[in-house]
């Protein structure tokens, strides 16, 4: 089921704000509100990829079934912006969506602070922003009411408490999820202030350490042993994902950006990384009949690191035909196959041309600017670098085409793109802390 949105166009200051984003870092935005109106404008060859996953996952086996892909590219090689289509597109498909960049300090080895992050980021279609646990009570009102409208019930009232009730009732992963959000439901339907509800609500978004003895009590509660936390965070998001269909969503598309940064971890800290990723791809089964699309985000850097960690490279690695090859079921997509890297970065060249127009208000020649985003992109792949050439492309496009914006536009030569895409190199490095005199 595709959700017909309105897609807002992007505007002067939405532009002006990528402009000054991509000439800064050359890196996609991360807010997936703006990113629908922004993205659209310089995003090339991902279309057929999202066509496939959208529908062999978000439109099939998603719908009750959790399955994960491993994004892969080097550094500033698309994987930010990739995530950010596939959010797009997950929300048109009536899928609630997370993005959660484990470089945030997320770490997959600690569960209750992965499902905290979720809670925390994930948006709804047609929603504006991320507003946690309370968005989703109320969105889990307003859908069962129109679900109760539709089916023409006598006493709306009466039939939103009864599903309030199956909900208290229904087994979770965690066996106090459906008491806890009963009551918060049912203080949400009432829209009153309740001290109760409020405690619910601060469990509910895995706070668990704010509630007082009393407000346990009253929840029918207990204080959680620092043993049992990683059960328990497991447990919530497993609860929290087989709830959100009562939204009116499909499911939840989670993605988990920059996993590489968990991989700085040595000996058995990067195990509990390499176990807890396992765990997160197995979780549950596919036979639990969760409506999960989880995707990671990595550098290939991290894949001689799952060599060594059997239980997981067996699910990671890939046999046979590979995604870009045709095989939708291959845990990999590699975005450097996507397309060959010079066509690639020219055409992302030429859709930046239009969007340089509209943040600079400079009316730039197609034919002269076409001729030095092919140029830059010959330039860009005859260089070898641990950093990839679509972010250092991108970084010094923008700053090219800013600066002929105000100085005037003109064939730029050789010798003029070597230096602009040395000076990227410089910038990102030292931003990164690489750089050396």
């Amino acid at each position: 089921m595709i959700v017909e949105r309105e897609r807002r166009s992007m505007t002067k200051h939405d532009a002006r704000r990528l402009w000054a984003t991509l000439a800064a870092t050359g890196t996609a935005p991360t807010d997936l509100v703006s990113a629908r109106s922004t993205l659209p404008t310089y995003s090339v060859a991902t279309g057929p990829w999202l066509d496939r996953l959208a529908k062999c996952y978000l439109a099939d086996l998603c719908l009750d079934s959790p399955h994960f892909k491993l994004v892969v590219a080097h550094y500033g090689g698309g994987k930010t912006h990739f995530l950010m289509e596939l959010g797009d597109r997950a929300i048109d498909e009536n899928y609630a969506v997370a993005y959660v960049p484990c470089a945030s300090g997320v770490s997959l080895a600690k569960p209750l602070e992965l499902y905290k992050e979720t809670v925390k980021r994930i948006i709804f279609p047609g929603d504006d922003e991320c507003n946690g646990i309370q968005r989703l009570l109320d969105r889990a009102i307003e859908a069962k009411r129109e679900d109760i409208r539709r089916a023409g019930a006598p006493d709306e009232e009466i039939a939103l408490d009864r599903w309030i009730s199956t909900v208290r009732k229904k087994q979770y992963a965690e066996s106090a999820f459906g008491r806890v959000i009963g009551t918060a439901l049912r203080s949400a339907n009432r829209e009153g202030d309740d001290a109760t509800a409020d405690a619910a609500a601060r469990w509910l978004q895995g706070d668990i350490d704010t509630l007082s003895r009393a407000e346990l009590t009253e929840l029918r509660l207990a204080r959680m042993p620092r043993s049992d936390l990683e059960r328990f965070g497991r447990d919530m998001f497993l609860s929290l994902t087989n709830f959100l269909p009562e939204t009116g969503v499909n499911g939840l598309v989670l993605l988990l950006d920059e996993v590489e940064t968990l991989f700085a971890e040595r000996g058995k800290a990067l195990r509990r990384v390499l176990s807890a990723m396992r765990v997160l791809i197995d979780i549950a089964g596919p036979q639990a009949r969760l409506p999960l699309f989880g995707v990671f985000s990595a550098v290939p850097d991290i894949l001689p690191q799952i060599d060594n960690y059997p239980a997981l490279k067996q699910r990671i690695s890939v046999r046979g035909a590979t995604f870009d090859e045709g095989n939708d079921f291959a845990m990999q997509l590699p975005l450097d196959k996507m397309e060959g890297q010079e066509s690639l970065l020219a055409s992302i060249g030429r859709k930046l041309i239009e969007v340089g127009a509209l943040a600079t208000g400079y009316d730039f020649d197609s034919d002269v600017q076409t001729s030095n985003a092919a140029a830059l992109a010959r330039v860009a792949v005859q260089r070898t670098l641990e950093i990839d050439s679509r972010r250092l492309y991108i970084k010094t496009w923008v700053g090219l085409l800013e600066l002929q914006s105000k100085n005037g536009e003109r064939k730029l030569s050789p010798s003029e793109l070597e230096d602009g895409y040395r000076g990227s190199i410089k910038s990102i490095d030292e931003d990164d802390g690489d750089y050396e005199a």
